[in-house]
């Protein structure tokens, strides 16, 4: 992989593309003509791509799910030409097969023979037993996705042969599959990856931080990254799976929706990311334009910090949560674009249930709670907000209107994205706007886990004693039938204890010219796979 700061020609698929590979004027003409090229307007660059300490950036975590492969991966089912995905569902990927033992304490897994990285060197057992040593050893989330499925050490990781791999759990659990089918889990070179080594970065984070190459075992493998302007892709002839029909990939970074916009309905991109929904229904009556709209398990909330005066009163959780209006967030922010959220566990993950929801628009409610808290006369507050991100500021200019109807006088705060997010990660932010969270293992007590009752991502800081117990107790039991049950229990709970205002599940929103075609929808990331992906 090259890394520049000018893009120069980019590095040929066949001998016959190399003239015609610089992304100026020649843009528009390979996206238009070239079946082995996609051009794809992106919003943003893509930042650290160590996949155990990636980012939190999608686009990131995008790139990194289409350059590497796990060990296992989401089962697909073809219906009349549709790949969609399952995300309860699992089969092998770097594994050829797994099994677990009967006592559910060994999960067994049967490497593909022949499996090469990108530069041709094996791989192997060696290289999965290097990998989850670093993981353990560098700490970070997907140390903790893993202890949390309770595998505690690197010792528990054992190599049986070249082709066998052993994890042993502590403790039989349904977590440790959907934990590992995700981008954290890449499997690295160590022939790649040790070299860069050193006493003072002994993981080898500085160089993963702007480095794939010759690690890369998936359909894909970074060719070149221009920060700021554009990063390549190109298809990876060692990969072991079927070789993409797509051999090279251009991601231009656009940050203009307007841009991206026009760009996509020239024909100079093939697929356009990040659209604003206000342009979306005009799109889905070109015929030149195909719009993918699935709905995700993402979920959209205010959040009112539990720690923080005056939503440290359940009282005014809940008359806020009476003062929002829903339907506008649905119909204006969104443009009918997202459903509502009426769980704390998404729709489309199991043991949701939106029987216990009971908020809506209805001010005299809102003030009558107010009253029985002990602000008679409302209260003042501040809606803290990142920059740069549309949707937030329009629910936080409606939210302000209709809060206002209460008697609840909010001052909204716009922050520059990174400081949004540092204080967002200390807990420190009071009351709110909070999108993009997907659980990738769709299970509900990860979803639990980590968004009411972990120090990571409890942003609301959100405590339930009893709730607390309960999530600790079932998270990693095989007893299903107690499991859900403790589960819909646990949504009845939090929507009564409203540490959130439920906003939206928004739908996941891809823009393609119309020749190009198989699009797959991942629900487990959202994330494209783009092996499937070609032009007509």
């Amino acid at each position: 992989m090259t890394l520049t700061n000018k893009l120069p020609l980019l590095r040929p698929v066949v001998a016959a593309l190399t003239a015609a590979l610089s992304l100026g004027v020649a843009q528009a003409a390979l996206a238009q003509s070239n079946p082995n090229i996609l051009v794809v307007a992106v919003p943003s660059d893509i930042q650290n791509l160590d996949p155990t300490l990636s980012s939190g950036d999608i686009i990131t975590q995008e790139m990194l799910t289409n350059v590497y492969d796990w060990l296992i991966d989401y089962k697909t089912t073809d219906a009349d030409g549709t790949i969609t995905s399952d995300p309860s569902a699992f089969v092998g990927g770097l594994a050829e097969s797994f099994d677990w033992s009967d006592d559910g304490k060994v999960l067994t897994f049967h490497l593909r023979d022949g499996m090469k990285f990108s530069n041709g060197d094996p791989l192997d057992a060696a290289a999965i037993k290097f990998t989850y040593d670093r993981i353990f050893d560098q700490g970070g989330v997907t140390a903790a996705l893993t202890k949390m499925a309770a595998v505690p050490d690197k010792d528990h990781v054992k190599v049986i042969d070249p082709l066998t791999v052993e994890f042993d759990v502590d403790t039989p659990n349904t977590l440790l599959l959907g934990n590992m089918a995700q981008f954290g889990h890449s499997i690295l070179n160590p022939k790649v990856v040790e070299p860069h080594m050193t006493a003072d970065d002994p993981y080898a984070h500085e160089w993963l931080k702007t480095h794939t190459e010759g690690s890369e075992q998936g359909p894909y493998k970074l060719a070149q990254w221009t920060p700021g302007d554009s990063w390549v892709l190109d298809r990876n002839d060692n990969y072991w799976g079927e070789a993409p029909k797509i051999q090279r990939i251009i991601f231009k970074i656009i940050p203009d929706p307007s841009s991206r916009l026009a760009q996509l309905l020239s024909g100079s991109v093939d697929i356009a990311y990040d659209l604003p929904t206000t342009d979306i229904k005009s799109l889905e009556d070109n015929p030149d334009i195909t719009v993918h709209a699935d709905t995700t398990r993402t979920v959209g909330y205010l959040g009112m910090n539990n720690d923080v005066a005056p939503f440290d009163n359940k009282l005014v959780r809940q008359a806020v949560s009476y003062a929002f209006p829903y339907d506008t967030m649905i119909d204006q922010v969104m443009n009918g674009y997202a459903i509502q959220l009426t769980s704390p566990i998404p729709d489309g993950t199991p043991t949701h249930t939106d029987e216990f929801f009971k908020y809506k628009n209805d001010p005299a409610k809102a003030k009558e709670l107010l009253t029985e808290a002990g602000f008679p006369d409302g209260f003042e507050t501040t809606l803290q907000i990142p920059s740069g991100l549309q949707q937030a500021k329009e629910a936080a200019v409606y939210a302000q209107q209709s809060l206002a109807q209460a008697g609840i006088k909010v001052t909204i705060q716009e922050m520059p994205g990174a400081a949004f997010t540092e204080q967002l990660q200390k807990h420190t932010l009071g009351f709110f706007y909070s999108s993009g969270w997907t659980s990738i293992n769709n299970d509900p007590y990860y979803h639990l886990y980590w968004l009411f009752n972990s120090s990571c991502c409890n942003y609301a800081n959100y405590k339930n004693p009893d709730l607390a117990a309960a999530i600790d107790k079932y998270t990693l039991s095989t007893d299903i039938e107690a499991r859900d049950a403790a589960a819909v229990e646990a949504q009845k709970e939090i929507i009564d204890d409203a540490p959130w205002i439920f906003l939206d599940q928004p739908q996941k929103i891809v823009a393609t010219r119309s020749n190009v075609k198989g699009y797959v929808y991942y629900s487990s990331d959202n994330y494209m796979r783009f092996k499937y992906i070609y032009k007509e």
